[in-house]
């Protein structure tokens, strides 16, 4: 029992220890998370220490994929760097394009210079080697002015002759101008244009940018091309523009003895203004040709007439020389339309109302007519010659009524100055023998109206009455006596007065 007792303790024992065993030797295993770690802080150490190794050498080098004003810097220093610029410089040109324009402009041209020492040392002061990284990764482009001079005049020299004979066969650009839009019946800003022509400073501008940095080519562009010298935003254009639209905004009656006839309204004067380009600037225009035009064509059938003393038509040229300041002062009130006489007739005899149907014979204004009824409607009128006064023979004054209408008459009669003695009977060559058309007797039958056309037509309605006047008769222009001769009756009154 004793032996079988202490191997059962022993069993006991032995189990009651296998426990702890177990759980000291797995504390004595490494760690799998302490590998990683181990493994990561080594490898941090690493790239700090390569990180801090990178940095420290390109703050006096230039990381790979680097390059100063087109030059390759990767991996030179400063020293290194300075040599390829120099040696870049020596055979530097930049070639300037844009639509048909062309030049090569190398560094000789311009006296283009390089510090290569200054402008390596400006080009590392802009770079962060703590960025080294990053920059190996995207690459930097620097383009650094400092350390590069050219001559400006050289400069200037080279481009204004080039665009000079390129202009020659370019597009101009045109000006901003004006022009009268129908639908906002005003005047309206017409845009400037841009031609192909080149500015030639701000190509000098252009090119000197990229000559200053180096740069291989340079593209000319929109804002490089010749602009007009008028722009939309010009104040004087503008300014012009709203002194045109207040002239064409005017409505100015027109008027012939103070009684309107028409208006010149807004679309008319339009169309007589206009905004032009001067040496001067922006100038309104007023076309005194299209004045005197609209003249004539529109208000001579409105304008033009006669009354029994006058006949008058427009004066298309003072019209327009009288509407041109009225335009430029704004001025808008009526109007008087400038007419001019085309012919005149005596005055009417006074109390010719009085008389009804008549034909007044007005010695004074050697002018006769032929009133109806009315005594007021004029049917017929004409200048005449009546009876010669220097020779005694002047028409006589009174109230007579036509006694005969006859066609083809001969009147007869002694010739003035025939002078017969007692008892001597005339002979045929004493007796004037006229011939005329239409005879209208009003005394006896030796004194009427009829035609003479022995007479010249100037004769007729001035004072050739008191020197070389008929023997009596009222003598008339041949259709002027036809006229009047198939408008008598017989019956009618003829009122001859002074």
């Amino acid at each position: 029992m004793d032996g079988n007792l202490d191997t059962a303790q022993m069993r006991l024992r032995v189990g009651a220890r296998t426990p702890s065993k177990r759980i000291d030797a797995k504390e004595s295993e490494p760690s799998h998370s302490r590998r990683i770690a181990t493994a990561l802080g080594t490898a941090a150490l690493a790239l700090a220490i390569t990180y801090g190794a990178g940095a420290f050498y390109f703050s006096t080098h230039f990381v790979p994929r680097t390059t100063v004003n087109g030059v390759d810097a990767s991996g030179l220093s400063v020293r290194e760097l300075a040599s390829a610029l120099d040696d870049a410089a020596s055979t530097y040109s930049n070639h300037v394009t844009g639509d048909g324009f062309d030049l090569t402009i190398n560094a000789s041209d311009v006296d283009l210079s390089v510090n290569g020492a200054s402008l390596a040392a400006e080009a590392l002061g802009r770079t962060n080697p703590f960025a080294w990284p990053a920059n190996l990764i995207t690459g930097t482009n620097l383009n650094v002015d400092m350390g590069i001079s050219l001559k400006e005049d050289l400069l200037s020299y080279v481009v204004a002759d080039a665009v000079y004979a390129y202009n020659e066969t370019a597009e101009q650009p045109t000006n901003a101008t004006a022009a009268f839009d129908q639908e906002q019946s005003a005047y309206v800003v017409v845009p400037s244009e841009l031609g192909t022509a080149l500015d030639p400073e701000a190509v000098r501008k252009a090119v000197g940018k990229d000559l200053i940095v180096m740069k291989p080519a340079t593209t000319l562009g929109e804002d490089q091309l010749l602009r007009a010298p008028v722009q939309d935003d010009n104040e004087a254009l503008l300014s012009v523009i709203d002194e045109a639209n207040k002239i064409c905004g005017m409505t100015i009656p027109l008027t012939l003895d103070g009684k309107t006839l028409l208006s010149v309204t807004p679309d008319i004067i339009a169309k007589w203004v206009s905004v032009q380009n001067t040496d001067e600037g922006p100038q309104i225009s007023i076309d005194d040709q299209a004045i005197f035009q609209w003249s004539y064509d529109n208000l001579n059938s409105v304008v033009n007439g006669e009354n029994e003393t006058r006949g008058w038509e427009v004066s298309s040229w003072d019209f327009a020389y009288a509407m041109t300041p009225r335009l430029w002062d704004q001025d808008s009130s009526p109007l008087e339309v400038p007419t001019f006489t085309t012919f005149t007739r005596p005055e009417e005899s006074e109390g010719h109302e009085s008389h009804g149907r008549h034909v007044d014979v007005n010695i004074s204004t050697q002018y006769a007519r032929l009133y109806d009824t009315d005594g007021k409607t004029v049917l017929w009128r004409s200048p005449f010659v009546s009876g010669n006064v220097s020779m005694g023979h002047g028409t006589p004054y009174g109230e007579y009524e036509i006694n005969s209408l006859e066609r083809d008459v001969v009147l007869s009669g002694l010739n003035d100055g025939v002078e017969l003695k007692e008892g001597e009977s005339p002979k045929p060559e004493d007796y004037y023998n006229s011939y005329v058309r239409y005879w209208m007797c009003f005394l006896g039958t030796e004194v009427g109206l009829h035609d003479a056309d022995w007479r010249w037509d100037e004769e007729f309605g001035g004072d050739t009455y008191l020197w070389n006047g008929s023997h009596g008769c009222i003598n008339l222009p041949v259709d002027a006596a036809g006229e009047l001769f198939s408008l008598l009756r017989v019956g009618d009154e003829v009122y001859i007065h002074g």
